[in-house]
């Protein structure tokens, strides 16, 4: 009987066990073939997982518009602050098709893409008809140029400024400040000298609606999933060509949508923007989850992005020239801004000189820079590297100041004058974050589950068996002292009989 209850304890302990450490070794084992799914799933070959939605991105992306409308004009050409008043948003539902796809025998993919901007009413202050006082693009550009200028371009610009009357400020309306209208300034600059002026439409972003930004190449990650996402080439070159230094010109990272999975939180994670010529690391800052309760691990770009030379010397190479750099919070961006052969005097900041030297908040006023509000993210799912939800916000600037030439702008005190600021962003909706959680997080989910379930099964048949083991060698000792008891009371009751025997009178006939 005892040997019976030996071998059922040893058959239970054997069995937790083997069920604890089926559990432990299922975690690397498991994990190894939820990676190699999803490595297969994100790699973009046609088939894939989420090839499709690389191609043609379902997820719904916005682009908003806020606007800032000088309310003192006069007052600026006399040396005042300019004071600005913002509204907004106006909103555009922003469509990505990648087109021209070219799957090369390198591992990498070149592209095409085409964004299409289709103005949402119900989400806007506004309709795009509503006027705006802003720095004019067309004058700046052109007087601001006149020094590097061709004698006989200067005498051009001279008389198309005077004969046209341009103002140092304009009032246009929300489209044609941003989509592009017919200047007449230009116009009659192009009848002068076609070869200089070979547009005379100008708008900040007349070039980005119904077009693309270029030609991509990107890792599929099919030779190294390390690299999945990453910008091999842009417009066939692996460099840029706007900055001095080769750091500033460098590609890196990818484009905001896909990056290679299993990055660890101390990673940075680069992106290149065409829209503003260059690429930003991001770092991570925590963890969040989206609206559908997926977790995912939020990116910012560091204060270091936009820092002067000072506190980040690589910075160097964004001051254009180098004599001439910014203070932090400020790039300048005219290099690649571009109307004619002429550059637009623009530069990018955070949305109300958020982060920005001191010296920029001061020069305007109506602006209120929160540091929570008016930053640009990036939240990534980290077992695929899709990116599920970003926004990003820039602010567009132009700079103005005296231009001797010019007497309307002698007593302009130099100053950068906020244009718009843009919020673009895009979170994943309903169906394909369903999508998702079907394809790879409810894989993982279950496995996930199993190796817990099996851990804790061993772990309470481990603890049953000890308890029972504990209970049966209790039960065995209680029936051992019973037994013992019983016959020791046998015993003494044999001994108190021969005692009652030997007492008794011997009886004599």
């Amino acid at each position: 009987m005892a040997w019976t209850v030996k071998k059922k304890v040893l058959v239970y302990c054997c069995t937790s066990w083997i069920l604890c450490i089926l559990g432990v070794v299922m975690i690397p084992l498991a994990n190894w073939l939820i990676q190699q799914r999803v490595e297969q799933s994100v790699v973009l070959v046609e088939g894939g997982a989420t090839y499709d939605i690389w191609k043609d991105t379902p997820i719904p992306v916005y682009m908003q518009f806020y606007m800032f409308d000088v309310k003192n004009p006069d007052e600026v050409l006399q040396g005042k602050k300019p004071f600005v008043e913002q509204k907004g948003p106006y909103t555009y539902r922003e469509t990505r098709t990648k087109f021209d796809i070219i799957h090369n025998n390198n591992g990498t993919v070149s592209y095409r893409q085409n964004r299409t901007f289709h103005f949402r009413p119900n989400m806007s202050v506004g309709d795009e008809n509503e006027c705006f006082i802003t720095p004019n693009p067309v004058y700046w550009s052109l007087i601001s140029s006149l020094k590097w200028m061709y004698p006989g371009i200067r005498d051009i610009v001279r008389l198309v400024t005077s004969f046209e009357k341009e103002s140092v400020f304009m009032n246009r309306t929300m489209y044609e400040i941003i989509w592009g209208y017919q200047d007449k300034m230009l116009a009659a600059a192009q009848n002068l000298d076609r070869k200089w002026f070979y547009t005379d439409t100008i708008g900040y972003f007349m070039n980005k609606n119904a077009t693309n930004d270029g030609v991509y190449t990107i890792y599929t990650g099919e030779t190294n999933i390390q690299f999945l996402g990453g910008i091999d080439r842009y417009n066939g070159s692996s460099y840029l060509d706007y900055w001095s230094t080769p750091y500033a010109n460098m590609i890196n990272g990818t484009d905001g949508t896909i990056g290679p999975p299993y990055r660890g939180k101390s990673e940075p994670s680069p992106v290149f923007s065409s829209d503003v010529c260059r690429s930003a690391a991001g770092m991570y800052h925590e963890d969040v989850t989206s609206p559908q309760g997926i977790k995912l691990w939020r990116y910012l770009a560091p204060p270091s992005y936009l820092a002067n030379v000072t506190v980040n010397p690589d910075n160097i190479g964004f001051c254009t020239p180098k004599s001439k750099c910014l203070n932090t919070g400020m790039l300048n961006i005219s290099t690649c801004q571009i109307v004619d052969f002429f550059h637009i005097p623009v530069s990018l900041s955070y949305p109300h000189f958020n982060l920005a030297a001191q010296e920029y908040k001061d020069s305007v006023e109506g602006l209120d820079p929160v540091e929570d509000e008016y930053q640009t993210i990036v939240d990534k799912e980290p077992y695929t590297g899709l990116v599920l939800q970003a926004t990003k916000k820039i602010q567009l600037n132009m700079y103005i100041q005296p231009i001797g030439e010019f007497e309307v702008t002698k007593d302009i005190t130099p100053v950068f004058v906020p244009l718009f600021w843009i919020n673009e962003s895009a979170v994943v909706d309903d169906v394909n974050a369903d999508l998702l959680k079907s394809m790879l997080f409810t894989p993982l989910l279950v496995v996930h589950i199993i190796e817990v379930s099996l851990i804790s099964l061993g772990c309470l048949v481990l603890i049953g068996t000890v308890i029972y083991g504990l209970y049966q060698q209790q039960s065995s000792r209680k029936e051992l002292f019973g037994q013992r008891l019983n016959k020791c009371s046998i015993n003494c009751f044999h001994r108190q009989h021969d005692m009652d025997e030997l007492d008794k009178p011997l009886v004599t006939g």
